[in-house]
C-alpha cells in the first residue's frame, strides 16, 4: 500500500508527464524568442550614407558635415545640424548649428580676438652642447607611441 502512494506521487515524474505538461509552453516560448533573435540577426542592416552630391549642392567639402576630412563616418555639430534642417542649400555655421541641437554658448569674443600689439619673433635656440646630447638620446631611444 506505501508503494502504491509512493509511486502515484512520484511516477509522473519518473515517466516524463508532469516534465511535458508543465515545461511544453516554456519550450515554445524559448524557440520563438529564438527564432526572432535569428530573424533580427539575419535582416539586412541599411546605413546612412553621405553622397558626394550633398557637397555639389552645399558648395561645402565634406568635411565640413564629417570628423574624416574624406567625408563619410562620424559626423561633426554642422552635419547633424544640416540634416536637421532639412538639408538645405546651405550648411549651418558652427555656432548656428550647436545652437539648433541644443547647445548655447557664453563666449566673450574679445577675449579670444588678437590684440593690435607685434609679438616679438622668436629668438634663435640655443642649447649646451650638453643639452643636445641629452635630447639626441632621447630621440634615439624613442620607440614612438
Amino acid at each position: 500500500m506505501k508503494i502504491t502512494r509512493l509511486y502515484s506521487k512520484v511516477g509522473p515524474v519518473v515517466s516524463g508527464e508532469l516534465f511535458h505538461r508543465r515545461s511544453l509552453p516554456a519550450l515554445i516560448g524559448i524557440a520563438c524568442v529564438c527564432l526572432l533573435t535569428i530573424i533580427l540577426l539575419l535582416q539586412p542592416t541599411s546605413e546612412a550614407s553621405a553622397l558626394p552630391e550633398y557637397s555639389v549642392q552645399t558648395g561645402e567639402p565634406c568635411a565640413t558635415c564629417h570628423i574624416s576630412p574624406s567625408g563619410g563616418g562620424p559626423r561633426g555639430p554642422r552635419g547633424p545640424a544640416w540634416v536637421g534642417e532639412g538639408k538645405p542649400g546651405a550648411v549651418p555655421g558652427l555656432i548656428e548649428a550647436l545652437e539648433s541641437l541644443g547647445v548655447h554658448l557664453e563666449v566673450d569674443e574679445a577675449f579670444y580676438k588678437a590684440t593690435p600689439e607685434a609679438v616679438a619673433p622668436a629668438g634663435p635656440l640655443q642649447l649646451t652642447p650638453a643639452e643636445v646630447e641629452k635630447i639626441h638620446n632621447w630621440l634615439s631611444d624613442y620607440n614612438g607611441n
